[in-house]
């Protein structure tokens, strides 16, 4: 499988451990391309690069920007193995996108962070579109589908405020109003998947045949000895590209009021409102 990734690297953790597990699992990125792109974000992903021997473009939705975006974890490691703290991308994301399109034109889209440099794509009139795309993102609310994991917090709401969605909104109006074949991974399902010591204990169990394995161990070893959890978005979103036989999905339209975002009934989308969890876990020990 070919994939481009559009990412936020380097703000919430597991934009990391996503990619690592989708190199694990045999997936060939072609293309990175970050939101909002600012080079101490594309020192995260080159130094995610070298250490998993992927020669690859990185892109920037902000090639000019002076701004710092990167924290936690993320810190500690580049520290750790003395990498360099602000590293300059290969170019706008939208010509990346634009050439890697061009290069690998059954390339597929994996989207863990606002839209901005696929949106720049789909705006300059994109040659190709993707066979098929997976966004971290939406919300479909319990009046649609009551799964047997509920978390009191979403009881009786329509739509939530999600990150990577009103990172860009009119990107994201653009995205979905694209013909693409699109899944989208939720607040209402990924909030209940859940990383802490004790799952860590569980993935330790399996000796990792991978450097990117090697990696996302050794990354939340780091990151569990300064938070109790890490609720794992973008990890069960990958886990969803490429195993989409672990969800349950609905057909749904995404909808946008009062800056939230919900479901409607009887869309085109593929929308997941339920995990089989013990196989995207296993997936995610494994690095299948």
């Amino acid at each position: 499988m070919d994939l481009i990734v559009e990412t936020d690297i380097g703000r919430d953790a597991d934009d990391f451990f996503a990619l690592l597990y989708l190199v694990a699992a045999g997936v060939h990125i072609r293309a990175i391309t970050i939101s909002p792109g600012d080079q101490d974000q594309v020192a995260v992903a080159r130094f995610l690069c070298r250490q998993v021997g992927l020669d690859i473009p990185v892109g920037s939705a902000g090639p000019e920007r002076d701004k710092s975006s990167v924290g936690g974890v993320h810190v500690d490691i580049l520290k750790k193995y003395d990498w360099p703290k602000r590293l300059p991308p290969d170019g706008h994301g939208h010509e990346i996108v634009r050439d890697t399109m061009a290069k690998y034109p059954e390339a597929e889209w994996f989207i863990i962070g606002p839209v901005q440099n696929i949106s720049g794509y789909l705006k300059s009139d994109a040659a190709s579109l993707p066979r098929r795309a997976t966004m971290q993102g939406g919300f479909v609310g319990y009046h649609l589908y009551a799964p047997p994991v509920r978390l009191r917090k979403f009881e009786g709401l329509e739509a939530v405020a999600t990150f990577n969605l009103n990172g860009d909104v009119k990107g994201a109006q653009r995205f979905l109003s694209q013909d693409i074949p699109r899944r989208f991974v939720g607040k209402n399902v990924c909030h209940t998947m859940v990383y802490d010591r004790r799952i860590l204990e569980r993935h330790l169990a399996h000796a990792p045949r991978t450097r990117a394995m090697e990696l996302f161990l050794e990354g939340m070893r780091l990151y569990l000895e300064g938070a109790p959890e890490k609720m794992f978005h973008d990890p069960t979103a990958a886990v969803c590209h490429l195993h989409p036989e672990v969800g349950t999905w609905i057909q749904g339209e995404l909808f946008r009021e009062k800056g939230g975002w919900g479901t409607r009934a009887g869309g085109r989308d593929q929308m997941l409102v339920d995990l089989q969890r013990e196989a995207v876990w296993d997936h995610i020990f494994t690095g299948t």
